[in-house]
């Protein structure tokens, strides 16, 4: 086994909200988000007017990851001689935990496509976002396939149907307890019994923040204490809203791309599920249906949610939010609070316990308490030969991610770095921690489907069937579904075709 080196610094991915993306009206991924990680970190930070440190200047996470026992690794002895591929619009950031736990373990691959990378882990292929899957297969096809792609949930099952990836069960222990808590998670995401994605932290899609003058101003209870003692459910959050709209001229409950969507998860039931490898249509399930009007055609109908597609020319009013005519502001997890909502925070001079953030409420209803997560995950590239180098590196980002003591160092850097209270962060941390979390992850299919298309004006046919009930109300969704549902029942029954034959 070699000797661990001096550990530099780094940081966990959880430590940075780990949103990797922003989502635009239709669903599809519109920015690299904030977050650095352990595994998958993007190469963009974002900007408050806080001095930031970096990775290798905090002692903290240094001393954390010096300590982690590197025989809780798979296999130490294991030998990666060739650099890591990674193809993205993105570049790996080597000072995080996993990576330096890496490179002390495994020594520095020697070889690999590019000299400029050499003393990396990773070769980098960079790719434009929308060429992202065209040039994907144009490697895989001339057998110059790189180790790992983004994991993107829009692409799941499709790209495993499409020949992209391989699965991540040959090559990682799954058994190794270390995987306990992401287990259910990856449950979702298996096809013809093998697991194609392993999951080692997550983040939450969505938190709703809200500011406690406002809050006060219009008389009502704190949301986070209403969530503590479990009373935050789609019954309060209607009752709120209806209050502070009634509280002012132009005041409105919700604003956010694609808010609809985690109101609609909070039954529990995806519209699109996967159930034992088998692609499920639930666009008549009573949840779905219950979510559908007493939750999106109610917050349309009576005005409730920022009429964006009227107001603001379809683009979301975080300034709206900061002046207090906007109750929540849900346009992502924690990065969001670090690129926009804590530049007011910091312009304004807010109290420390001004800005405070929530989960979506719980359908009472519901068995669970359940929302919608993000999670930070690479593919193993169909034709990659590279099963050492991706072996490694899966383990040393799940023994990072799980690493307590990582953990709470890395919460004290981004408290640092960023401004956040003790109050919202200990929070969210709890929340996303897979051990210990009081909320039930789960993932809507619908986005995965591949083209889905019927002819009609709608862009995305599965996308309208929420976002136009949430904002517009031209039809109502047993109109949208009548109308979609043969393109999206056909495109279900080729993708459970091809699952057949796996």
């Amino acid at each position: 086994m070699r000797k661990l080196k001096a550990i530099f610094s780094g940081m966990l991915a959880a430590a940075t909200i780990l949103s990797l993306t922003g989502c635009d009206e239709s669903g599809t991924v519109s920015g690299n988000a904030s977050g650095a990680g352990p595994g998958v970190t993007s190469n963009v930070a974002p900007q408050t007017s806080a001095t930031t440190t970096t990775f290798a200047e905090n002692s903290g996470v240094n001393s954390a990851v010096d300590a982690i026992d590197v025989t809780t690794l798979d296999n130490p002895d294991l030998e990666v001689t060739d650099r890591i591929e990674w193809m993205a619009w993105w570049d790996i950031d080597e000072t995080t935990p996993a990576a330096i736990l890496f490179k002390n373990t495994y020594g520095v691959p020697t070889t690999g496509k590019d000299p400029e990378r050499d003393g990396r882990i990773f070769d980098y292929t960079v790719v434009s976002y929308g060429e992202r899957y065209d040039k994907l297969a144009t490697a895989i096809s001339s057998g110059d396939s790189p180790d790992f792609f983004p994991f993107e949930i829009l692409d799941f099952p499709y790209g495993v149907l499409k020949g992209r990836y391989q699965p991540i069960d040959e090559v990682v222990n799954l058994d190794n307890g270390k995987w306990d808590g992401a287990k259910d998670m990856m449950e979702q995401f298996k096809l013809g019994g093998r697991y194609y994605a392993a999951f080692y932290e997550i983040s939450l899609n969505n938190v709703m923040y809200y500011r406690t003058s406002v809050i006060d101003g219009a008389g009502l209870d704190d949301p986070r204490t209403l969530f503590e003692n479990g009373e935050w459910t789609w019954d309060t959050f209607l009752d709120m809203s209806r209050a502070f709209q009634n509280s002012g001229e132009g005041k409105y409950c919700l604003d956010g791309y694609n808010p609809e969507n985690d109101l609609m998860i909070s039954t529990g039931t995806p519209m699109i599920g996967n159930v034992d490898g088998i692609i499920v249509n639930n666009l008549h399930d009573p949840n779905v249906e219950r979510a559908e009007e007493n939750m999106l055609t109610v917050l349309q109908r009576e005005n409730l949610r920022y009429p964006r597609h009227e107001l603001n020319s379809w683009n979301v009013n975080p300034m709206a939010w900061a002046k207090g005519d906007i109750l929540f502001y849900a346009d992502g997890g924690t990065w969001v609070y670090e690129s926009t909502l804590g530049k007011y925070k910091d312009r304004f001079a807010w109290a420390d316990d001004e800005v405070k953030c929530v989960p979506f409420p719980r359908d009472p209803q519901a068995d669970a308490h359940y929302v919608v997560a993000k999670q930070d995950a690479m593919m193993w590239v169909k034709g990659s030969d590279n099963a050492a180098g991706v072996a490694a590196w899966l383990d040393c980002s799940v023994t990072a991610a799980q690493d307590p003591s990582v953990r709470e160092a890395a919460k004290a850097q981004q408290k640092e770095n960023y401004g956040w209270s003790d109050y919202n962060l200990d929070a969210y941390y709890s929340w996303t921690d897979l051990n210990t979390t009081p909320l039930t992850p789960i993932f809507d299919f619908k986005g995965g489907l591949g083209e889905v298309s019927d002819g009609s004006a709608t862009e995305n046919p599965i996308q309208s069937l929420t976002n136009l009930v949430y904002l517009t109300g031209d039809q109502s969704y047993t109109q949208l579904r009548e109308q979609h549902e043969p393109a999206i029942q056909q495109a279900i029954d080729e993708i459970n075709e091809y699952i057949a034959k796996l």
